[in-house]
């Protein structure tokens, strides 16, 4: 028995330095994604220690497009309560093209505003929010610029509220990642932008639909809020923030052709590095368990089950995955040097709200699921 589990080990070692010898380098492997980003400008950041995993022109100043309002909803946030009420100008009821036809000398509260810009990406909603928190859409400005030096965006200008095309309208793709970085510390922030579809009444007493434009929340397992933005002279821009196994990603793109699927790009490459440093952790002689410290926990995950068989791992995460289920797969090893495959669900920043999935998870599947930090 003890012959044949060293044979064991000994195999995975030699598969495991195949693997360093004929797989691409990590320079390699930069090389390759960075072919395969239409964003003329992108970056990936740990939202935790703000380390740069992947950045291709970070610091070209370029149009951001709607990404703007993120830094409008963290100014507004910042210097107005959420039941400020704010009174509709003529020139905020003219703003083109994408709106929520607010009418002159109507009252809006913030709330209800910060919606209408976060999921709607509403430009009269946010001329309404600029000139109801500074009274000028051009103090209110002001206030982004100043908010965006405190937080270290030295390379980026704000005329505007909307992100709409304008001379000396710019950011680069490490700024509004710092940008959103620090917006996703506000709670409201988190939770209207990572709200996949909400009602709201107007002054008029008509119920307003809004559906996020951020279709990643539908589509991306763990994505958790972000804002998408299109101009002709931006192009499509996104900035966002994703968690895998109590791991969270900011990933930003510029000037991108297929900005859903370049941050999805971004995305899989530094949840799948991850992986790596567990190689070196087994030659090392650590576990599984080791490469994950519940100390290092920012959150909790839900492993559904767990199968030495890929194909049962991906008939079961595909049987998982819903916006219910928001559902990945994670590969890594046991004492015994035996790789697994865990179909987990998550993350969750309560315990309670994990909880409740657990059990929806025990009824609907008749599974023993776990919650793990």
């Amino acid at each position: 028995m003890f012959y044949i589990e060293q044979v064991q080990k000994l195999f995975l070692i030699i598969v495991l330095l195949c693997c360093h010898l004929f797989a691409p380098s990590l320079s390699e492997g930069r090389i390759a994604l960075s072919d395969s980003i239409t964003a003329r400008a992108a970056i990936l950041i740990d939202a935790a220690t703000g380390e740069v995993l992947f950045e291709k022109a970070a610091d070209v100043p370029l149009p951001p497009a709607s990404t703007t309002k993120v830094m409008t909803a963290l100014v507004a946030l910042e210097q107005k309560p959420l039941n400020t009420v704010m009174p509709v100008s003529k020139s905020a009821s003219l703003a083109p093209p994408c709106k929520i036809y607010v009418r002159a000398n109507e009252r809006w509260s913030l709330d209800n505003l910060l919606y209408c810009i976060l999921l709607k990406s509403a430009n009269d909603a946010s001329v309404v929010i600029a000139e109801g928190t500074a009274d000028s859409v051009e103090k209110f400005a002001d206030l982004m610029n100043r908010k965006a030096t405190e937080i270290g965006a030295r390379h980026t200008n704000f005329v505007n509220p909307h992100g709409l095309d304008a001379n000396s309208h710019h950011t680069t793709a490490r700024d509004m990642a710092l940008i959103f970085q620090y917006a996703s510390s506000q709670p409201v922030f988190r939770q209207i932008a990572g709200t996949r579809t909400a009602s709201i009444t107007n002054p008029r007493s008509r119920t307003i639909v809004l559906k996020n434009h951020n279709r990643l929340l539908e589509t991306y397992p763990g994505m958790l809020y972000g804002k998408s933005g299109y101009t002709s002279k931006a192009q499509r821009c996104f900035v966002g923030q994703a968690s895998r196994g109590g791991r969270e990603l900011i990933v930003c793109v510029l000037g991108s052709q297929n900005h859903f699927q370049d941050a999805g790009r971004l995305l899989d490459y530094g949840f799948q590095a991850e992986i790596e440093p567990r190689f070196a952790q087994l030659e090392a002689g650590l576990s599984f368990a080791d490469a994950v410290p519940v100390s290092n926990a920012r959150g909790f995950v839900i492993q559904a089950a767990s199968f030495s068989d890929h194909g049962m791992t991906a008939d079961l995460h595909a049987a998982l995955t819903s916006p219910e289920y928001p559902s990945f797969i994670e590969t890594g090893f046991l004492d015994n040097a035996k790789i697994w495959h865990q179909a987990r669900v998550g993350y969750y920043t309560e315990w309670e709200c994990a909880q409740k999935t657990r059990d929806r998870i025990i009824r609907d599947f008749n599974l023993h699921p776990l919650i793990l930090p």
